[in-house]
Formats: structure tokens, C-alpha cells, sequence
């Protein structure tokens, strides 16, 4: 997904990046050199914690994709692609696919999920 790069901070030292994409806005941790502000930049998600049905992980009544941040908490609405077995899940969340790692078996086999990240890693693809 293209994202267009707004700040580059530090916090506690590792670097993050606050960032615009077509579907919304968010802070994430960057895993490369420093991008300038301004920047698009085509990335990979990595969603990097275990996500568990009605704990971080619920069934959407919206129907389109979405990312936005309050207070830490990064929240993605996206659409349930395929669930391959009870330990991980891909999404998609527009023309992106995030793998997600699961704690268990979910009651859906797609239709869209809002999910609530604390930690969202950004790679750049180099494309």
C-alpha cells in the first residue's frame, strides 16, 4: 500500500512514522532508514501481536476499509479474506494483504473485522 510519510519521531529509541494512506491515518514503527516527510512510500503491514475474537478482534458492521489511531490504539477495518486454519488469518485491506496471527478458531470465514493494534510495523517494499 502507498502511504505518504507526515512525521518521523523517536520514542525510546526506535523510530516511528505518522502516516496518511487512501484508507486513513496512523503512527507505526518503521523498520528502515529515515523517511523524509512528504515521502509516498509503497509498505508492507505487519501486525505484530496475537489477535483473539472479541478481545482485539470483532466482527464490522462497515462494509469499507478504514485505519485510524486514538490514544495508541491503532483500529483497522478490514476485510477477512481467508482463514486457513485457527492460527492465522489474512486480511484485506484494500490493495493490501495483512497476515494476522490468531489465538484460536474464529466464528467467521470472511466478511470484514475491525481489529484494535497496539503495534504496527511499516516495511518498505521498494517498489
Amino acid at each position: 500500500m502507498k502511504i505518504r510519510i507526515i512525521d518521523t519521531f523517536s520514542e525510546l529509541g526506535v523510530l516511528h512514522v505518522s502516516f496518511q494512506s487512501p484508507v486513513g491515518s496512523g503512527t507505526a514503527l518503521w523498520s528502515d532508514s529515515v523517511p523524509k516527510a512528504g515521502e509516498i512510500v509503497d509498505v508492507e503491514f505487519d501486525l505484530d501481536e496475537v489477535f483473539s475474537w472479541g478481545k482485539n478482534m470483532t466482527h464490522s458492521s462497515e462494509k469499507t476499509p478504514k485505519i485510524s489511531a486514538i490514544a495508541n490504539v491503532t483500529y483497522i477495518t478490514a476485510e477477512l479474506s481467508q482463514s486457513a486454519d485457527e492460527e492465522c488469518a489474512a486480511l484485506n485491506l484494500r490493495d493490501s494483504i495483512i497476515l494476522i496471527e490468531l489465538d484460536g478458531a474464529i466464528p467467521l470465514q470472511s466478511g470484514f473485522v475491525e481489529l484494535r493494534a497496539a503495534k504496527i510495523h511499516l516495511y518498505p517494499t521498494n517498489i
